[in-house]
């Protein structure tokens, strides 16, 4: 599959790394953004392949590393000032508008897995006039629902001794626990990625902790960043793009928060992927890019 990669240059004096797969000439353009914060691109690279194989379908993929992320460049965390300009939902809407405009694109559908769902709610939001269409991977619309889900499945999947450790460990600050690494592990493998071959200690090799931190906590089931707070659920009536929502069953943001996100937004879909999890795109690929490329040709025929 044909790819090129990029340094862009951002107008604030850092480097960041990006790509494009496939066809230059499809007539579908979409921009992925990576969850985390701080995770990587790397999960988007086989998508336009994936295009082909599973649907058939000729879409031109873009993704890139946000600032402080693996591939591109980092500030210096410890100075305070770095912090404060850089690690808040400003700054990384406005990168992704810099990012848009460096890559060339323009009626394009911006697609975010997890933490890039946040910034895709706010990009529709902002900047419409840019796209055809959203796609929400995995991410509810606040904050509060996200954390009563993984709350209950974490009560669900190891009953309430086991959660009352967890919270003890939590209080203590000591995630090097074995016990408690075992524990998140067991849920990872629940509610993150339903594979075999999933190991959860891998993708930490490639995170940037410092901003992962920073905005969420220390792992997936534990919200003690500034986006504890996060809430775009009052202006979700004021989305005018076409918007899919896609969930797995099992996945870590909650079904029937989604569903009520779908209610809020004008014409929005939403697909519930059958035994999936936040990964369901990698655990269940083929009722994934069905669903996503159904999506896709019923905007364009309406352009």
């Amino acid at each position: 599959m044909k790819h090129e990669t990029k340094i862009l240059h951002l107008k604030n004096g850092y480097d960041i790394w990006s790509a494009s797969f496939g066809n230059p000439d499809a007539p579908i353009k979409l921009l992925a953004l990576h969850g985390g914060p701080g995770g990587t691109s790397k999960e988007f690279w086989p998508w336009a392949e994936n295009f082909q194989k599973y649907v058939g379908m000729d879409v031109q993929v873009f993704t890139y590393d946000q600032l402080g992320s693996f591939w591109s460049e980092s500030p210096d965390w410890s100075k305070q000032e770095n912090v404060d300009k850089y690690l808040n939902y400003e700054y990384y809407l406005d990168e992704l508008e810099e990012v848009r405009s460096l890559m060339g694109l323009d009626h394009f559908y911006l697609l975010g897995h997890s933490w890039g769902g946040v910034l895709t709610y706010e990009y529709t939001l902002a900047h419409p006039e840019h796209l055809k269409g959203s796609i929400v991977y995995s991410m509810t619309d606040n904050i509060k629902d996200y954390v009563t889900s993984i709350n209950q499945e974490r009560l669900d999947l190891l009953g309430q001794d086991e959660v009352d450790y967890m919270k003890s460990i939590e209080a203590k600050n000591d995630f090097t626990d074995p016990r408690y690494h075992k524990d998140v592990n067991k849920l990872y493998h629940e509610n993150i990625e339903r594979t075999d071959s999933y190991d959860p200690d891998a993708g930490p090799d490639l995170l940037a902790t410092d901003v992962y931190n920073h905005f969420q906590g220390n792992n997936e089931f534990v919200v003690t960043g500034i986006l504890k707070d996060w809430n775009i659920r009052p202006r979700l009536h004021e989305i005018t793009r076409p918007m899919l929502l896609t969930t797995g069953e099992k996945d870590t943001m909650p079904v029937w928060s989604m569903e009520a996100t779908a209610k809020e937004i004008p014409g929005a879909e939403l697909f519930v992927n059958k035994d999936g999890g936040h990964h369901h795109a990698v655990d269940h690929p083929v009722a994934f890019y069905n669903n996503l490329a159904a999506f896709l040709k019923r905007v364009e025929a309406a352009q």
